[in-house]
């Protein structure tokens, strides 16, 4: 449950800043990319509180691959 949460939350970050960027081209404010790099961020805070251990940026490749069922490179 915590590798989703983290794989979705890390892509919840990265659309809000596609969204960020669109909605500041049409000259809106970007409250939608406000919203979903919040709840991007809950969702990695709460990868981390469900997770069994700490975070680290090697965490995100293994968590990849465990829900895809891939392997990783050591």
């Amino acid at each position: 449950m915590s590798d989703l949460l983290l794989l979705g939350g890390i892509a919840l970050c990265l659309i809000s800043v596609v969204v960020a960027v669109v909605q500041l081209l049409q000259t809106r404010p970007p409250r939608a990319a406000a919203i979903l790099l919040v709840l991007g961020i809950a969702a990695i805070f709460a990868a981390a509180w469900l997770g069994p251990q700490p975070f680290g940026l090697e965490q995100i490749p293994q968590a990849w691959a465990r829900v895809t069922g891939g392997a990783t490179a050591p």
